[in-house]
């Protein structure tokens, strides 16, 4: 019984120091995509979106990509004026995110009279985009196999103002060390249910116990 009793202390304080010396890790929530047309959330209402609160709301294409990266991001997007033909050159001429010529997830698709966003890039290299369009369809979505045509409308590129998640370390608390003589709290753990705080016992006691020493 001593035996089993010492074992299961030992598995305990080895425990507490792996999880003292080594950290959690905590993994970024993986991007999600839209299909579904937003249903009220305030990123796409006026509560939030600046489209919305300016008589420009959806179904409009810009409102919508302003709706949808505040989504993403959970911070309102540093675009925020200008129509759709005018998003690629105002972040270009203001430097407010990187942009280039290959989709990414949640990136913004700019042509020279909308704007999309990706939701999704298949191995082939298709592109699916949610958007919206001033004065007709609400939400839709679209997949594109060359998005270099979009209507006969010129293709500018990918804003990437989706910000991913980077992977963040957590350190994890120590309840207790094998510093804390006698475990002082004994009264409210098992030692004390199990009779372990008596000086004679052989793994409480500091002098025969090297976790203690």
């Amino acid at each position: 019984m001593k035996n089993i009793v010492k074992n299961s202390i030992i598995t305990v304080l080895f425990t507490v120091i792996i999880l003292a010396v080594f950290p959690t890790t905590v993994f970024a929530q993986e991007f999600e995509p839209r299909y579904t047309a937003p249903n009220g959330e305030p990123y796409y209402t006026r509560e939030l979106n600046r489209y919305a609160q300016t008589g420009y709301g959806m179904p409009n294409c810009v409102a919508y990509a302003y709706g949808r990266i505040y989504e993403l991001n959970g911070e309102a997007p540093k675009i925020s004026r200008g129509n759709a033909g005018e998003w690629w050159y105002i972040n270009k001429n203001n430097d407010y995110y990187d942009y280039g010529q290959e989709p990414k997830l949640g990136a913004i698709v700019c042509w020279s009279n909308h704007v999309a966003v990706v939701e999704d890039i298949s191995d082939d290299g298709s592109v699916t985009v949610s958007e919206s369009h001033w004065g007709g369809t609400y939400f839709n979505t679209k997949t594109y196999s060359n998005v270099s045509s979009h209507y006969g409308q010129a293709f500018y590129g990918y804003i990437y103002a989706y910000e991913e998640p980077e992977e963040v370390e957590e350190e994890t608390a120590v309840l207790f060390t094998a510093q804390d003589k006698y475990f002082e709290a004994q009264e409210k753990n098992c030692f004390t249910a199990l009779q372990f705080a008596s000086s004679r016992n052989k793994i409480m006691t500091p002098e025969k116990n090297l976790f203690m020493k």
